[in-house]
């Protein structure tokens, strides 16, 4: 009678763990993709108050989820976070994820006349280094941000010509030169791919052309290196 009282109280206990689990899975299936929707939701949230114009939906694509949208995801909570320093006065610096997610290419068409580095300068012969490189443009196409960001600087110099400087989070910068115009202004905050000039041949140049430059902790890097993460 006893071993039937025990085997029936397991059976019980069996099915009610059963029971358990299938309430656990169901009620997952029911709440998990709200709360992705809550998740996105929440950083779309951040990001308008920030002047970003993104749609985050990297929690309800689950089944798209690989490294690049991870990478993206940490990539743009840095510039969030950056740019909440307009807006907590107890701001304070967070590390840097560096270059995390592809850049956008800063024109229509990947023609580059002259790499990164080491080179012979066109105007003097002279062996020199370069820090950015050089990409093929006609006067008046249109030069587009790499990253999202703010309008660090703008100017002209005998050198660079007409330029504008993005910072894109801490110690993190691109510079776009020898436009022929410039369609930003300091402060304003640019999405990727948005224009930000025009291409031309201000300054020391030989020709038109746009001389693009990645900068990050102060030293140039190789803006190819950028562009396929």
């Amino acid at each position: 009678m006893k071993k039937k009282q025990k085997s029936k109280a397991s059976f019980i206990f069996k099915l009610l763990f059963i029971l358990i689990i299938l309430f656990v899975i169901c009620a997952y299936a029911y709440f998990f993709p709200k709360t992705m929707e809550l998740l996105d939701k929440s950083l779309n949230e951040a990001a308008s108050k920030t002047g970003l114009e993104i749609n985050f939906d990297f929690f309800e694509k689950l089944s798209d989820f690989s490294k690049e949208t991870v990478n993206k995801a940490l990539y743009y909570a840095e510039i969030i976070e950056y740019n909440l320093k307009d807006i907590l006065p107890e701001y304070k610096p967070v590390s840097l994820y560096l270059v995390s997610c592809a850049a956008d290419f800063p024109l229509e068409e990947m023609n580059i006349t002259s790499a990164f580095g080491r080179r012979k300068d066109p105007i003097t012969n002279l062996s020199d280094g370069h820090t950015g490189i050089d990409i093929a443009a006609a006067k008046g196409d249109n030069v587009f941000s790499a990253w999202p960001g703010k309008v660090f600087e703008t100017g002209s110099d005998k050198i660079y010509g007409n330029y504008v400087i993005l910072e894109h989070s801490k110690d993190f910068f691109t510079k776009y030169c020898h436009l022929s115009k410039i369609t930003c202004e300091k402060g304003e905050f640019m999405n990727a791919e948005e224009i930000i000039g025009e291409a031309g041949n201000s300054g020391r140049t030989t020709g038109s052309h746009l001389h693009f430059e990645v900068i990050i902790e102060g030293r140039n890097i190789d803006p190819m290196e950028c562009f396929e993460l």
